[in-house]
């Protein structure tokens, strides 16, 4: 296992909409007339501006118009669902891979057109585990959507707290819970910043990374449900012990880091996304802790990351990971959608598209041919942090962090996908009723087994109904 301290948008025609509450689809719609649309969860105006110049590439070379709509992660799935009720999808949408085989089963998706691309660009030249979790069956083709890039989960630690008490790095729910109640409250510090809000993106998220850990399974391989399983009920009753040692209020994804920026925290689990701004590298989420006013490189000097997790039932450590795709919807302009993709994956193209938040965007396209690893090779060079303070992806994590992070890519875990059941984790993203359900025990109002029988309930209920 890796640990080490950390060191050191298209045409005239492009409109850039910041979406956070825009799920209307308005400015939407399959192209057809020499321009298209792309939604991006890249929302916010500094990465727009940077997809801008991009996409003006893209149509001087091909002669197509894009529109580029940003629409936040969280607001994504309504959005897209209120479109396609509309008649008014975009024709290429950047998402998570948690919606891919349900937007399929929805019609959203064009699994064809996805599948006919993916083929063209050769299947050799992406991450196999990245295609692996975008396979769908009973559909028009074989995969959902395109990769594009990805992260995993990782456990950020304060080293400085955990050598000076003589702890073992937290690699292990028993270390964890160790570290946590050993170091809470020590100089206002909590044990674990942790995703405790109920109907939550990010407590799910957290949630599955533990409970992954633990060999806790959504479904066995024959589809059935199996939250309410021995493993699924220690990885609860885990993640209420370790919510003891949790700062007070609700944990998202906004407070966790929050705390942990501001020193408050001696653990948390979170994506490489965190990294630029531990750096100091991110204005708009700056380092809080007193020690870093003086020293920006404070809490980054005290900080080790360790992608891999494993509970006592689980046969091995493992990594929660999420893949960023290119969908090409059920009503595009499918050539010109499929021109888009092939640029933004191309060599022309790729190496701009990650350039938007690259610390947390691994390449799931290695090089333009097969055992060709220069679209690797090109992320490791781009720039982190915004202004004249930026540093290359390969200096922030180091060459054996691009290593381990490599080698990680290629066995990231999820629930579901494996047996088939991907549209039943985009039913479960879309409601968060497990979040709900995990916030009761958090709160004490139902036992772990409870939660497991009320999760698997709920799992069970959504499969039912998605037939």
């Amino acid at each position: 296992m890796w640990r080490r301290p950390l060191c050191a948008v298209a045409a005239i025609a492009l409109v850039a909409v910041g979406c956070s509450n825009d799920d209307d689809g308005d400015s939407a719609g399959g192209g057809g007339d020499g321009s298209i649309t792309l939604w991006t969860v890249y929302d916010t105006a500094d990465r727009i501006a940077t997809m801008q110049p991009v996409l003006e590439t893209f149509t001087e070379q091909s002669g197509i118009d894009v529109e580029l709509v940003g629409v936040s992660a969280p607001d994504l799935s309504q959005a897209m669902v209120s479109a396609a009720a509309a008649g008014d999808l975009p024709d290429v949408v950047v998402h998570g891979v948690e919606l891919a085989a349900g937007w399929v089963n929805e019609g959203i998706l064009d699994a064809a057109a996805a599948s006919e691309l993916i083929d063209e660009l050769g299947t050799d030249t992406f991450n196999e585990s990245a295609l692996d979790l975008i396979r769908v069956e009973d559909a028009e083709g074989e995969y959902a959507t395109v990769p594009s890039d990805g992260w995993g989960q990782m456990i950020f630690y304060r080293s400085d707290l955990f050598d000076a008490a003589g702890l073992e790095e937290p690699s292990t729910y028993e270390n964890a819970l160790a570290a946590a109640e050993q170091l809470n409250g020590q100089d206002g510090t909590a044990g674990f910043a942790l995703g405790s809000s109920g109907g939550d993106g990010f407590t799910m998220q957290v949630f599955e990374h533990v409970a992954l850990a633990n060999g806790c399974q959504l479904v066995d391989d024959e589809g059935e449900v199996t939250l309410d399983s021995p493993e699924c009920v220690e990885a609860i009753q885990f993640y209420v012990d370790l919510n003891e040692f949790a700062p007070t209020g609700a944990g998202d994804v906004d407070t966790t880091r929050a705390n942990y920026l501001a020193g408050r925290a001696a653990m948390t689990s979170w994506s490489p996304h965190l990294l630029d701004e531990l750096a100091g590298l991110f204005p708009d989420t700056p380092l809080t802790c007193a020690e870093c006013a003086n020293d920006q490189q404070w809490l980054v000097d005290r900080t080790t990351i360790l992608p891999l997790f494993q509970g006592p039932s689980g046969d091995e450590p493992t990594q929660f990971g999420l893949t960023i795709n290119l969908g090409i919807t059920s009503s595009a302009d499918t050539e010109s959608a499929k021109e888009l993709v092939r640029y933004l994956l191309g060599e022309d193209g790729y190496m701009g598209f990650l350039s938007i938040s690259p610390e947390g965007r691994f390449p799931m396209r290695n090089g333009p041919e097969a055992g060709d690893t220069s679209f690797v090779d090109g992320w490791r060079e781009l720039a982190v942090g915004s202004g004249s303070e930026t540093v290359t992806v390969g200096e922030l994590y180091g060459d054996e962090a691009v290593e381990t992070i490599a080698t990680g890519a290629t066995g990231f875990e999820r629930w579901g996908f494996a047996q088939g059941y991907g549209a039943l984790v985009t039913a479960m993203y879309g409601d968060l009723e497990l979040t709900n359900i995990l916030r009761d025990a958090l709160d004490g109002t139902i036992t772990a087994e409870e939660a497991a029988a009320q999760m698997d309930e709920s799992a069970t209920q959504l499969a039912s109904a998605l037939g």
